[in-house]
């Protein structure tokens, strides 16, 4: 049991650690491009952060979990929505804005489709709608940012630019050899305390492999950089629903019934709805107070009905 702790600590590590090379890596060539802070924190920055979930769930569902790759990805997003939002509101307080509104309904969308290609089993073909939508969505949302290329006269920039292109490499790197042994020790730690594998993803990877996200929307916040902040929350968790659920029912379809009780998915639905709800409008520490609440209030409830 101590072996699989050690193994699931050392995991979460490397998971953390790749993720923050590889938002430090993204960030800079994205703003060198001339991307915008939302654009940026819901596209690139929320890709970068989210790929512990999408490591994790892709191998947990090439080694036959399916519970943890789904639990990850449902705790994951309540934990996005509840703390990493609420924390970051609480620190500085937070306006609303016409993207907000847009990229929040996208959120809700997202969530009930998942929601509704839950009951049963999730099969490739409703995978395969998720990955279009994804794709889709993000095609747009460079279209309207119109990006415009910043070009460097002197070779600065060039020597900036390969540092940006290895940081990206370790980032994956890390993400690789840090998945599989999240993996394999969570599994065998459930094995020693006798519970579900969709529980051990619900909670202690969920909250493990979304640090990444809280830990950058706080130090986005202290730097007054709301877009990056608010973008990483919604792009993770649209990320979550539609790119990593959907290439795990690719590789193999996923039967919800088997996995988890039916009470989770709704739960996470409403805590969504009620974040994005209130995002609508300017949120102060007793919104922020609100979303926190609201996801302890989730955490308690779902536990019953994890296996």
């Amino acid at each position: 049991m101590l072996l699989s702790l050690a193994g699931v600590a050392a995991g979460l590590f490397l998971l953390i650690l790749g993720a923050n090379c590889l938002v430090d890596g993204g960030a800079g060539i994205a703003k060198w491009i001339g991307v915008s802070g939302h654009v940026i924190g819901i596209t690139l920055i929320a890709a970068a952060t989210s790929l512990p979930e999408l490591a994790t769930s892709i191998t947990a569902s090439f080694e036959g979990y399916p519970g943890l790759a789904v639990g990850n990805v449902v705790g994951s997003n309540g934990f996005n929505i509840g703390m990493v939002l609420g924390i970051a509101v609480i620190i500085a307080g937070m306006g609303s804005s016409r993207f907000m509104v847009r990229d929040g309904w996208m959120v809700i969308l997202s969530t009930v489709l998942f929601g509704v290609f839950s009951i049963g089993t999730i099969s490739r073909v409703e995978s395969i709608v998720l990955l279009v939508i994804f794709f889709l969505y993000v095609a747009y949302l460079f279209r309207v940012s119109r990006p415009s290329i910043v070009i460097e006269e002197d070779g600065s920039g060039r020597g900036r630019t390969y540092k940006l292109v290895l940081l990206t490499v370790v980032g994956f790197l890390m993400l690789f050899f840090g998945s599989p042994l999240l993996v394999r020790s969570s599994v065998v730690l459930a094995d020693h305390l006798g519970v579900g594998n969709s529980l051990i993803g619900l909670s202690l990877i969920a909250a493990g492999t979304s640090l990444p996200e809280l830990l950058t929307s706080i130090v986005a916040m202290t730097k007054k950089q709301t877009g990056i902040a608010v973008g990483n929350v919604l792009g993770s968790n649209i990320f979550n629903i539609l790119l990593i659920i959907g290439l795990s029912g690719i590789i193999h379809p996923i039967d919800m019934a088997g996995i988890m009780n039916p009470g989770v998915v709704p739960g996470m639905i409403l805590l969504t709805v009620l974040g994005i709800l209130l995002s609508r409008k300017r949120m102060g520490k007793l919104q922020g107070a609100m979303l926190i609440f609201s996801y302890v209030l989730f955490f308690i409830l779902m536990l019953p009905f994890a296996w």
